[in-house]
């Protein structure tokens, strides 16, 4: 992908940037949601932990120094089933130069366990050049989903930005909104939002698609999705009865104008329609900047 297209600058300062993103949806309280939490984080900092900068819990009023005491709260959080249960928390961290800087590499857990059902949502944020070497990216969702009761997730190009300044909030979203509608492979880049319409079913498909052991087992699990994918779809074993869907070599970014409106995650989305939210779930997903005409569009652009 060209980065400069997808990159918004301010005074030289970058507010703004391409990655690729790991997505990923849990909800209730299984007992082993705890070690699926904590191996996900484990599996990101063994990746990229020399590069974090700062971090923050959504105790903390703004972004700290990264230090080695970084990751303890959140073990603490994923070894305690009562507080996963009754209390609504976060964790982030960053690569960036400056505290409100985001940059990839970088991670947002946000843990809602007093809501009904109990919702997780995790997002990776990798340097954008990952997209060229999609194994590693494939290998990392692996280790990171292995212990995770997911319940749906994907994986493609995105953004990413502070969207907890509601300045840079809204000069991103004026800027990124026509992105999203002309390159269809670009992601929202709020999982938060996106949460909404994953409760019920398959909100998303990308480059990857996650399905965890409910949603395989509703399409026949692997055997079956492995006969029945379309030319070009692959379809890959994800932790103990989980399937990952891979909708060509690496990620595409499409582009409306030129006609290439990316089939082959089509081609997902329609092998995947059994389990995909209903459209009451989707309009439940709203997305700031966008009409609810063009977000009704958008979110179904691949499940027509």
């Amino acid at each position: 992908m060209d980065e400069s297209l997808f990159t918004l600058t301010d005074d030289g300062e970058s507010l703004a940037t391409p990655c690729v993103e790991i997505v990923a949806f849990a909800y209730g309280l299984p007992e082993n949601i705890g070690a699926g939490l904590a191996r996900f984080l484990r599996a990101y900092m063994d990746a990229f932990g020399n590069q974090q900068r700062f971090y923050r819990t959504g105790d903390m009023k703004r972004f700290r120094v990264q230090d080695a005491k970084a990751t303890e709260g959140p073990n603490h959080w994923f070894s305690d089933p009562d507080m996963l249960a009754t209390k609504i928390l976060s964790h982030r961290a960053h690569s960036g130069k400056k505290a409100g800087q985001i940059q990839s590499p970088a991670i947002r857990m946000s843990l809602a366990g007093p809501l009904d059902p109990s919702r997780f949502v995790l997002r990776m944020a990798l340097p954008v050049e990952w997209g060229d070497h999609p194994e590693q990216v494939i290998a990392l969702a692996r280790e990171a989903l292995a212990e995770l009761p997911l319940h749906s997730g994907y994986a493609g190009y995105s953004l990413l930005w502070e969207d907890a300044d509601s300045l840079v909030d809204r000069k991103v979203l004026q800027w990124s909104i026509p992105l999203m509608l002309r390159y269809p492979g670009l992601g929202y880049g709020d999982a938060l939002r996106m949460s909404n319409g994953a409760l019920h079913g398959v909100a998303a498909v990308n480059w990857l698609t996650f399905l965890g052991a409910d949603a395989a087992a509703a399409l026949g699990g692997l055997a079956a999705l492995e006969r029945s994918a379309p030319l070009g779809v692959s379809a890959l074993a994800l932790g103990k009865a989980g399937v990952i869907l891979r909708a060509g070599d690496a990620p595409q970014i499409g582009d409306v104008n030129r006609q290439e409106t990316v089939p082959i995650y089509g081609a997902v989305g329609k092998l995947v329609a059994h389990v995909v939210a209903p459209d009451e779930a989707l309009d439940q997903i709203f997305i700031k900047g966008m009409s609810e005409e063009a977000a009704h569009d958008w979110l179904r652009r691949f499940f027509v």
